[in-house]
């Protein structure tokens, strides 16, 4: 059983980070339902299990396309808006309201979860900078990718080069100045600093930070795509009459006492204008949608298979390393294509298990492999506080040397 990455064999290799949702669990919600699976009574219904069900059974009773619909715009309401308007400073509001509960306070306790994320982001940010700190000249970057719509890792690591004691770059692949544009090709782009009289130069650790799935701080303008991290413009129209049926809708799914079988069975219905609306509105999002992996504009799809084309590109370079935490490998596209790129013999795999049932299903996925690590621990998990103490460690990376 593995529970480390042993830093010093790898640091000079070519680094990649693969980060999911789970390393934004207490900031943000999950996919995860209380609904209770009725194929499966040991197990929950999540949004994407529940939207691929509901999609197949639409072919048969049309009636269950209300149901599809008030599952999206749940899932927007919920899941997609809260990140998009999210703020660090939200955290910090929070924590100042009064409080006369004491330690069983939930705000409080939801509070302090939220100041933990943040702060293991951080943490884990610094982690991967000490790091390239200690590559060869004019090889220090590495790549993060993300399948998360939220904007934790940018804001972060603008709140730790604003404080000035870490010297680093965060290239998200755009480009400009005032409107900046995304583009495959910027991920090339590398900084480095001279001295006064270029008599010296140096290069400042980077992180290529690679959203696979889109990001809540993406818009499409024309046939591009832009990215501003202050203005946040995607509105997805629900009605109020709509809102009506979408509380009675979550009045099952968030429920522990019910099952998908009653969920299909109630009688929930929207109009037919009520549900376009949604729709035109809900398909401009520049985000993959949980079910069929695919955006809904040409634009961000396209965008899209760039990046997984990027990702295996990197994953089949010689002496490359990937690293994943938070991710379930659920999407696919992304599974098939780290399984294709293991055929690179030295090409090295680290996945990060949050428990003994993830360990399992992650090795049915990549039991067969020499070249990959099921990093797990028994009898706690392996969540974001114990990966930056336990397994990606800063301090561990002081005794690396060059």
């Amino acid at each position: 059983m593995a529970t480390s990455i042993h830093l010093a064999e790898i640091y000079q290799r070519k680094l990649n980070f693969l980060i999911g949702s789970g390393a934004s669990s207490d900031l943000f919600p999950t996919l995860w339902l209380p609904l209770i699976d009725s194929d499966d009574k040991t197990s929950n219904e999540t949004i994407e299990t529940l939207a691929t069900k509901l999609d197949k059974l639409i072919e048969k009773e049309s009636r269950l396309k209300s149901h599809y619909t008030l599952l999206f715009m749940y899932y927007y309401e919920f899941i997609i808006e809260p990140i998009c308007h999210f703020k660090t400073s939200d955290v910090t509001i929070v924590q100042e309201h009064e409080c006369s509960e004491g330690d069983g306070c939930e705000i409080c306790i939801r509070a302090e979860l939220k100041k933990k994320t943040l702060f293991n982001y951080g943490t884990f940010i610094e982690s991967i900078v000490r790091l390239l700190q200690h590559k060869k000249h004019f090889e220090k970057r590495c790549n993060l990718f993300t399948t998360n719509y939220d904007g934790c890792i940018p804001l972060v690591a603008d709140e730790l080069i604003k404080k000035g004691h870490l010297e680093f770059n965060i290239n998200d692949g755009s480009s400009g100045f005032i409107e900046r544009t995304l583009s495959a090709r910027n991920f090339n782009h590398y900084l480095c600093q001279t001295g006064i009289f270029g008599r010296n130069a140096s290069d400042i650790p980077q992180i290529n930070y690679i959203n696979l799935h889109g990001s809540s701080y993406w818009y499409k303008s024309e046939d591009s795509i832009k990215v501003d991290y202050n203005n946040l413009e995607h509105k997805v129209m629900i009605s109020d009459t709509a809102k009506v049926t979408l509380k009675k809708f979550m009045e099952i799914i968030c429920n522990k006492d019910k099952t998908t079988t009653d969920l299909i069975d109630a009688q929930l219905e929207l109009s037919d204008t009520d549900c376009e609306t949604f729709w035109d509105t809900y398909n401009k999002l520049p985000i993959v949608n949980p079910t069929k992996w695919k955006f809904n504009e040409t634009v961000f799809e396209e965008h899209y298979y760039q990046m997984l084309r990027l990702l295996s590109y990197n994953l089949e370079e010689h002496n490359s390393v990937l690293i994943s935490f938070a991710f379930s490998f659920a999407d696919e596209h992304i599974r098939n294509l780290v399984k294709r790129s293991l055929s690179n013999h030295s090409l090295q795999v680290f996945v990060c298990c949050f428990n003994e049932k993830e360990h399992k299903v992650m090795q049915e996925f990549f039991g067969g492999y020499k070249n990959v690590s099921l990093i797990h621990f028994e009898g706690k998990n392996l969540d974001f506080t114990v990966f930056n103490t336990d397994v990606f460690n800063a301090e561990i990376l002081k005794g690396v040397t060059q």
